[in-house]
């Protein structure tokens, strides 16, 4: 047999289905879901459903919030109506499948891909303009794959090339509305089975088109402790051991006495369109989270792809990126309004909707910056006709773009310290909790702490040369995405990458030491928070 495809990868999370031991049994794993015959027959559990929160920092809108000033930005504000407040969060909703069928979403994934990538290698400009869940090499030399880094400065050297030849360019920056949960089944349907070369999917790409499509989900906080806001951890802990694998319940049997039971109630896909002229709805969007989400929606716009390519790059010499939802365009100022025009009309074919909200207009030239009549390259954002607001930076990829200076986004900036802050008070949590009930110990919190657990809190395996790390023992723990899992003995330790790496690796890509300055206030943050959550309060 050969040897284990890199698609056939084991997943960390905990989910209402058994984990999978793929050191013994991938082969049968593979022979199954490589098998059309298996495939179009076989029944797909229910998603687990969460919605991760991102607090944001953001200003008050006008027609919706009371505002004290107009700079003033919070994580909150009050209405309008003086009814309460409301919260400046981000919420992405996230579906994961249990793990063999993730495995067999990975394998269609991973089949679609390779048609979808031979599509996009037959015209080099189609090829260069979809960045997003693709491995696009950094050079011919280089295989690693680009990140957002060396997308992002490519984007802006281009900006700054425009500037150069023809004095200034216009960017013109177009989010995509609900992308995954607005997709139009059909149109799906359309463009799946003619990546196939066929008129009809085939019965095993059907059956996994009806899973993204008219899929079922329980929510995450319907398997936590009735009432309660954690799991069962000791239930969790005897499944593993008594029945040797990682799983919320111990057979399936169980999980369909706890559906019939009512202990767990069990939901259809939620997106629905609009009403038609006839006052009905019906079902679009496809979960995000599942390994085939993101080909499926790099698939659902390569007409939308080609179409920018033929009429506007071709012929206008538009510079055109999308980047999943968010579509960047340079072009002539004097194109900008038509441009903007020609795209939201051929957005609609495909049963899309732009953000207007979010569509921002920019143009870059050169103006004078000090008393000394010196120019340089410069940001303007167009608000509304010709209202505009001078070096206004443009947001791309978590990067702010100001022609003479790129920063990683504030925001972004902003989560870092939270994150850390977050650890401080988690560490000063139980080092009052420990000195209380043992004066001798210190309450204390220490930096290599707060390194270790946030700047490379395991992630040092590039300093051991060859050495293979292993972390070991049985542990439940919480990953990155908030789940529980357990980290079983002898799993190596990848190498990975953390948030001064990221700084580090941005230095490098744009030649700029602005992003370290943007972490100057790192020492005296922390030691405010430690300040703050040790030394005055108790616990």
């Amino acid at each position: 047999m050969k040897r284990k495809p890199d698609w056939l990868q084991s997943k960390g999370y905990m989910h209402i289905t058994a984990s999978l031991s793929m050191e013994r049994n991938w082969e049968d794993y593979y022979r199954k879901i490589t098998s059309p015959q298996y495939i179009e027959t076989y029944a797909f559990f229910p998603l687990i459903h969460r919605i991760l929160s991102d607090r944001k920092y953001k200003k008050p809108n006008p027609e919706k919030h009371h505002i004290k000033t107009v700079k003033y930005r919070a994580h909150s504000h009050k209405k309008l109506d003086g009814s309460g407040t409301v919260k400046t969060v981000k919420k992405r909703p996230l579906h994961y499948a249990s793990h063999f069928d993730a495995l067999i979403y990975a394998y269609y994934a991973h089949s679609l891909g390779k048609k979808y990538e031979a599509k996009l290698k037959k015209d080099p400009e189609l090829d260069k303009a979809v960045l997003a869940y693709r491995t696009v090499p950094i050079s011919d030399e280089n295989k690693k794959g680009k990140s957002n880094i060396h997308f992002a400065h490519e984007v802006f050297e281009e900006v700054n090339r425009r500037v150069d030849a023809d004095g200034e360019v216009a960017v013109l920056a177009i989010d995509l509305k609900n992308f995954f949960s607005s997709l139009h089944h059909p149109s799906l349907y359309k463009v799946w089975a003619s990546i196939l070369g066929e008129d009809e999917l085939p019965k095993d790409h059907l059956n996994v088109f009806r899973s993204c499509t008219n899929f079922s989900y329980v929510l995450y906080n319907d398997l936590k402790k009735k009432g309660k806001r954690h799991f069962d951890e000791s239930r969790l802990a005897r499944i593993r051991k008594t029945k040797g694998f990682k799983c919320f319940f111990e057979s399936n049997s169980d999980f369909r006495k706890a559906i019939k039971e009512g202990r767990l109630p069990v939901y259809k896909n939620p997106f629905f369109s609009d009403k038609d002229e006839n006052g009905k709805k019906e079902r679009i969007g496809i979960p995000q989270g599942l390994p085939i989400s993101a080909v499926l929606a790099n698939l659902y716009l390569i007409d939308f792809d080609r179409t920018i390519i033929n009429e506007l790059s071709s012929k206008l010499g538009v510079h055109y990126r999308r980047y999943s939802d968010d579509i960047l365009i340079l072009c002539k100022p004097d194109q900008i309004t038509s441009i903007d025009d020609y795209v939201n009309e051929l957005i609609k074919r495909f049963h899309v909707k732009i953000s207007t909200e979010k569509t921002e207009r920019f143009i870059f030239r050169k103006m004078v910056y000090n008393k000394n009549g010196d120019k340089r390259i410069t940001a303007i954002k167009i608000i509304e006709g010709d209202r505009c607001i001078i070096d206004s930076p443009l947001t791309y990829l978590g990067f702010e773009f100001r022609g003479y200076n790129t920063l990683i986004k504030s925001t972004n900036i902003a989560k870092y310290y939270r994150r850390v802050i977050e650890i401080i008070k988690r560490r000063a949590r139980r080092a009052a909790r420990l000195s209380s009930h043992n004066p001798t110990i210190p309450r204390a919190v220490y930096l290599n702490q707060v390194k270790k657990l946030y700047n490379a809190p395991i992630k040092y395996a590039n300093k051991l040369e060859n050495k293979q790390v292993f972390r070991r023992g049985y542990s439940l723990i919480i990953d990155d995405r908030g789940d529980f899992m357990f980290a079983s003995r002898d799993i190596p330790i990848k190498q990975q990458s953390n948030y001064l790496s990221y700084i580090k690796r941005c230095k490098r890509q744009f030649g700029s030491n602005s992003f370290s300055r943007q972490l100057k206030k790192k020492k005296q943050i922390i030691g405010q928070a430690i300040n703050k959550h040790l030394v005055n309060k108790s616990y």
